[in-house]
């Protein structure tokens, strides 16, 4: 009778373990430091489901009843620990992905936060019944503090998705978003019984599937993401060096940059978007570069660059 939730265990482990490996494998074809972020937040959610599920094993099929409570207080601050993390990295995917860094406020808070939480929790673990009120504010501030950190993280992804320069992308990165919070979202309400889960065979295992697989449409979401994303910036990155055209106007490189993308016929919003500037500073700089060069329109600053002896191919 115990074979079977070992299988199961293993059967897991293979999961959370292609998780993994798909997520560090579109990292290193894509080479992207927000893929690597997810595969480390993948790492460490990964890593958590399984404790949880060796931790139920052993409490229901190998270890007396009585040892419940010194089980959960071996077993607890690996699991905090594990969740910190994960959600630490979830953040700093975020905003990698809009080009971003996390704030070093954002990472201090989050520290404090989940700290604060770990010795909450050595200080009141085994202190009472499982129905201890201070038990219960404990697996509360668990549950605030991890959906806080992923609808935060989520509706920034949200919110910055207008802002990207192709409809392409901004799709992409909303789906991100919005199926790993419905995947969250089965999941916790799965374990609340709010679906009802607990009245099929096994539910306990059903869960821990959920709460493993739910990242597999996530990474289907993030590929679809990286792939739009790699295809907009080639296409930026194809844009004509004009540097050596522009040196005797005093260009700056950044104008520079600006120039070639006109040159491209990309909008002020596609330009803003590539170099991660505001609509604002691109115009400056436009209205900085026709200043210098004399000319009126795009039009006409493409068709000066374009005359020029100097103009490198691209």
């Amino acid at each position: 009778m115990k074979t079977a939730p070992l299988l199961a265990f293993f059967l897991f482990f293979g999961l959370a373990g292609l998780g993994v490996f798909l997520a560090d494998r579109m990292y290193r074809a894509r080479g992207r430091s927000f893929l690597r972020a997810y595969a480390l937040h993948l790492v460490f959610w990964n890593g958590h489901a399984l404790v949880l599920v060796m931790q139920f094993i052993l409490g229901s099929e190998f270890l007396p009843s009585a040892s419940w409570a010194a089980l959960t207080f071996v077993m607890g601050p690996v699991i905090l620990l594990l969740v910190a993390v994960s959600m630490y990295f979830l953040a700093d995917f975020a905003a990698q992905a809009v080009g971003g860094k996390l704030p070093r406020p954002v990472s201090a808070v989050m520290i404090v936060l989940w700290t604060g939480l770990a010795v909450y929790f050595v200080l009141k673990a085994g202190s009472g019944a499982p129905d201890d009120p201070l038990g219960r504010g404990y697996a509360a501030a668990f549950l605030v503090l991890k959906l806080a950190t992923v609808l935060g993280s989520m509706g920034y992804l949200l919110g910055r998705a207008a802002r990207l320069g192709t409809r392409g992308e901004a799709r992409a990165l909303r789906l991100v978003a919005g199926v790993y919070v419905v995947g969250l979202l089965v999941f916790q309400l799965s374990v609340s019984g709010r679906i009802p889960v607990y009245r099929l065979p096994a539910h306990d295992y059903l869960i821990a599937l959920i709460q493993v697989g739910f990242h597999f449409p996530v990474l289907a979401a993030l590929a679809l993401y990286a792939r739009r994303r790699a295809g907009a910036r080639t296409a930026d990155s194809e844009a004509p060096d004009v540097s050596r055209s522009l040196e005797a106007f005093g260009i700056s490189p950044r104008e520079a940059e600006i120039a070639g993308l006109v040159m491209r016929g990309c909008s002020n919003k596609e330009i803003g978007a590539a170099l991660f500037i505001s609509l604002d500073t691109v115009k400056k700089h436009l209205s900085s570069i026709y200043q210098k060069t004399g000319v009126k329109s795009r039009l006409q600053l493409s068709l000066l660059l374009q005359r020029s002896p100097s103009l490198p191919s691209p």
